[in-house]
């Protein structure tokens, strides 16, 4: 799978692993070459070999999945139903495996990334 390739690389690559990962994941996205589902399911396969932590990649990819639609034109709301569905599908295939400490930690990830993206709207 070359989109684990690239984000294990991306991850382990450099401190500011955040930061790295959503812009990662941005320039994925804008080039069309990957499916936002497809980096959510790499992402949680990395997870389980120790590369990085669900819940921080989870938001992180969350996070730059809405910026890369946002900057194609998208809005923030629009941005946020889309990626939460690709987030929801990529946690629904981890629960049928019956792995429950892997499904919550990705929950929370997005509960985290919601809460970030969301912030400008906050009055």
């Amino acid at each position: 799978m070359a989109i684990k390739e690239l984000l294990k690389n991306a991850i382990e690559g450099t401190g500011e692993i955040a930061e790295s990962l959503a812009s990662t994941v941005t320039s994925i996205l804008k080039e069309g070459t990957e499916d936002a589902g497809e980096i959510f399911g790499a992402i949680v396969e990395l997870g389980k070999e120790g590369v990085i932590d669900i819940t921080e990649g989870v938001k992180d990819v969350y996070i730059g999945a809405v910026k890369s639609l946002e900057e194609s034109g998208k809005s923030t709301e629009e941005a946020i139903g889309e990626v939460t569905t690709k987030a929801e599908h990529a946690l629904g295939k981890v629960v049928q495996g019956g792995e429950d400490a892997t499904g919550e930690a990705i929950k929370k990830g997005i509960k985290e990334a919601k809460e970030i993206v969301k912030a400008p709207f906050k009055s």
